[in-house]
């Protein structure tokens, strides 16, 4: 996969082996996603984000990790490596299920040196990443065992209500667009009707909630179409995901609706 050839392939073994993840959310319309098998390693979810582990490989002679291996474009490579910002890429020989001739595919993997402050080799992930996952690799045609091992992990403990102080917090002030333009100091911003303070948002990233912003600032017709067209695990897992990075890693408060 030298830079002249016209297409890479990228082995995914978490959120991307979901199709609808892959061309909805991330606007990369891959040109073959087949099931493949990385031998020699293991998953776990060692890469953390807001407390919750997120899909990583470790190296382990006895065990190996099913997933997609997908052609994409040049282009397509290059969004794919803008949103996988964190993980370092490695070469890998991955094997299709059919065919059986492995093929060299970039892999993204994360080790404790590369990541001190985000690796967990105990790390949990969410629940709604575990449902992606699963989905993923039902839809592909993964090997049955392998997803009853995904079936089989604990997810962390995650709650996806607000708690009464933050309702409370909800209903102590109702604004008009105009005050909450006027506010002054840390960035704000409106999220399905509540009003959040963000002191912890970059100004150069206002209008980024949450990593997940790549997807406007890559924006396609089909990454920005309505979230109804999206598989409701998907959907689930955005929300939480925009949630937790607002709330744990940007400080946000709430200030009103």
């Amino acid at each position: 996969t030298g830079s002249d050839t016209p297409t890479v392939f990228y082995f995914g073994y978490g959120s991307n082996m979901l199709k609808a993840n892959l061309v909805g959310v991330k606007g990369v319309e891959p040109v073959r996603m087949i099931p493949g098998v990385l031998r020699g390693y293991e998953l776990d979810f060692s890469f953390t984000q807001c407390g919750m582990g997120t899909g990583n490989i470790t190296a382990n002679e006895d065990e190996e990790v099913h997933g997609a291996l997908i052609e994409v474009t040049r282009d397509g490579w290059e969004k794919l490596q803008r949103f996988e910002s964190g993980y370092k890429e490695v070469k890998k020989m991955v094997t299709p299920y059919k065919e059986r001739i492995p093929v060299e595919a970039s892999v993204f993997i994360v080790t404790q040196e590369d990541a001190p402050g985000r690796y967990d080799k105990d790390g949990q992930p969410s629940a709604n990443y575990l449902e992606i996952l699963i989905k993923g690799a039902e839809e592909l045609g993964i090997d049955q065992a392998y997803v009853k091992q995904l079936k089989n992990v604990e997810p962390v403990n995650q709650r996806t209500q607000p708690t009464p102080d933050e309702i409370e917090k909800i209903n102590s002030k109702t604004f008009t667009i105009d005050e909450v333009k006027a506010l002054e100091g840390a960035p704000h911003t409106i999220i399905r009707g509540i009003v959040l303070s963000c002191p912890g948002l970059p100004v150069v990233s206002i209008d980024s909630t949450s990593s997940l912003a790549n997807r406007w600032v890559h924006a396609t017709p089909e990454n920005t179409a309505s979230p109804d067209q999206y598989p409701p695990e998907l959907v689930k897992y955005l929300q939480t995901a925009i949630y937790d990075e607002l709330i744990m890693r940007f400080k946000t408060e709430i200030l009103g609706k």
